[in-house]
């Protein structure tokens, strides 16, 4: 795929984007653009219509004529489909100066030619159809809240952000959904087929020290398609999985809400609201809640949603109500 560059940048620039710049940038967004890069700061690639089903804004023409503004602005990028006009599938990623002006930039200057590299690289990784996997299940997760009261995806974490915590060398993603007051928090690991399926059952082994230390015990394997999951199933039933509670599904079981997990050893399958509980003291410690907490947006864009348990107790809904 040709690569292009913003024409605001001379590009390749290996400079640091003027401070000026930057600020005359940053003061022309709007709350939902900010929300949106931050997702995208995030979660490295979301598309047009997954943007808006998570509420960047109501219909997908706007979204798509928006977040063309923010690529010509140099805020975010087309990771590809890189016609003028964007269209609904339309996968995006941060651009040069959505990378400077969010925590990815960690206090340091980032120039345009760094941004660019990055976005290629992603075009090409091993990786990317996992991380594609993952932010679908994570979408079907907060849309399907939307429309049952009580319910919400309150944490969605990125494999950057849960390194915090875990500091596995894997990947590794983390939610927590809530439902009729209880929370279900787990820690959501794909199969997109890169890594054979023993390999990748080996991962169990660091989730059991995981759970030893912080007292989440939840795991969800999440396989391309049937085949693979039985294939996985053979492997994860040889493993070590005690105090663990392992289970798998594939996407052609259906929603990731609804009754498609089946629990290792066992022959039935279990809603994601039926699995265990989330423990109390889970965030586990304050550096969680210091250092990851804010840099991770809430997944649904919803500038009245109250940041307390008004969602989980039936008292809030979404839309909210006149």
């Amino acid at each position: 795929m040709a690569t292009t560059y913003h024409p605001q940048f001379t590009a390749p620039s290996t400079r640091p984007i003027p401070a000026e710049l930057l600020l005359a940038e940053s003061s022309r967004l709007r709350l939902p653009d900010w929300w949106a890069v931050e997702m995208l700061a995030e979660h490295r690639v979301l598309t047009t219509a997954q943007l808006t089903a998570l509420g960047f804004t109501t219909t997908t023409a706007s979204a798509t004529r928006r977040l063309a503004i923010l690529a010509r602005c140099g805020w975010i990028d087309r990771l590809w489909n890189t016609d003028a006009a964007a269209t609904a599938d339309t996968s995006w990623c941060l651009g040069p100066i959505g990378t400077q002006l969010t925590p990815l930039a960690e206090n340091r200057d980032v120039t345009p030619a760094q941004v660019y590299r990055a976005r290629d690289r992603l075009r090409e990784h091993a990786g990317l159809p996992g991380l594609l996997q993952a932010n679908e299940f994570f979408v079907d997760l907060a849309t399907h809240s939307l429309t049952n009261p009580g319910s919400d995806l309150r944490t969605w974490w990125s494999p950057r952000t849960c390194r915090y915590v875990t500091g596995a060398r894997h990947a590794a993603w983390h939610g927590e959904y809530i439902h009729d007051r209880d929370r279900h928090a787990f820690w959501y690991q794909p199969h997109p087929g890169e890594l054979r399926p023993a390999d990748l059952a080996d991962h169990v082994h660091a989730y059991r020290r995981l759970a030893e230390r912080t007292g989440l015990a939840t795991l969800l394997f999440h396989a391309v398609d049937p085949q693979r999951e039985q294939e996985l199933r053979r492997h994860l039933e040889r493993r070590y999985t005690r105090h663990l509670t392992v289970v798998t599904s594939n996407p052609e079981q259906g929603h990731p809400a609804g009754p498609v997990w089946q629990p290792i050893g066992e022959t039935h399958r279990l809603a994601l609201t039926d699995l265990s509980h989330t423990p109390e003291q889970w965030p586990p410690d304050t550096v969680t809640l210091k250092e990851v907490r804010p840099r991770v947006p809430h997944p649904i864009y919803d500038p009245e949603r109250p940041y307390d348990e008004s969602v989980a107790d039936g008292e809030y809904h979404y839309p909210p109500r006149p």
